[in-house]
């Protein structure tokens, strides 16, 4: 999958809104052929990819707020100190938390991960935005088709140590994936949605969905680092079911 990512790019100035995951906006500059270039160039604006980012936004964020968020109890005897109460629940937590990921259907989901094949746009036609996202508590991975005029697409990474700056821009990262060398790429890093505040997100441009469906592997390990700190390492599994989900709605088209 490495090899068909888009290996630079210059983005204009533009704005981001609301819950935007993704907004491209200007022309792309990108070291692959004159004619994909042309394409990425006449479909990325910034009106159609608001859109297919709230849409994202929409899906990812229904699927992590069910459920509770604080996982430690704190209903301990009342005639325990304060000192006491907090080792009493340092020597807790851990159990603690495996009997809430037992009792938890909706953590014991992220702490597992889970595909979901979806179309990102609401309004998508068939074959259009045909979508795939891994989902588990190191965040998550999108890798997402566009519409009918371009055959390439979008991998999303979304992570809790990715940066988070205040305005959409341009940063060279260097992407690590299993089974292929380093590469060192420049990627969109837009600001934090609203939803998802404490998630940043790293966007890449791929210039074929066929051979990013190709480079798709049931086990797959992904690293991410910028100015030499890592700020992103996640894993998926069961890949080779969500590539032929995936696979198949490409071919609605």
């Amino acid at each position: 999958m490495l090899s068909n990512i888009a290996g630079s790019a210059n983005l204009g100035a533009c704005r981001s809104y609301g819950l935007a995951l993704i907004l491209l906006a200007g022309l792309w500059s990108a070291n692959v052929a004159a004619q994909s270039q042309r394409d990425m160039n006449a479909v990325l604006s910034a009106r159609v990819t608001e859109e297919f980012q709230r849409d994202v936004q929409r899906r990812i964020s229904s699927g992590t707020r069910d459920g509770p968020t604080h996982y430690f109890t704190t209903d301990y005897a009342a005639k325990l100190t304060p000192e006491q109460k907090r080792q009493l629940e340092a020597r807790n937590r851990d159990y603690e938390i495996m009997e809430k990921l037992r009792r938890d259907p909706v953590l014991a989901r992220l702490a597992n991960g889970y595909w979901d094949n979806y179309q990102a746009r609401q309004s998508a036609g068939p074959g259009e935005f045909c979508a795939a996202s891994h989902v588990n508590l190191d965040g998550v991975i999108t890798l997402s088709g566009f519409d009918k005029s371009w055959e390439g697409g979008l991998l999303v990474f979304m992570g809790k140590s990715i940066p988070k700056p205040k305005a959409f821009t341009e940063l060279a990262v260097t992407l690590t994936q299993s089974g292929e060398q380093p590469a060192t790429i420049k990627v969109f890093n837009p600001p934090a949605t609203q939803e998802m505040r404490d998630y940043g997100t790293l966007i890449f441009a791929v210039t074929s969905m066929k051979a990013a469906l190709a480079g798709m592997e049931d086990k797959q390990d992904f690293a991410i680092a910028s100015e030499g700190k890592e700020v992103f390492r996640m894993s998926w599994k069961d890949g080779i079911k969500a590539r032929k989900a995936l696979g198949e709605c490409l071919r609605n088209r």
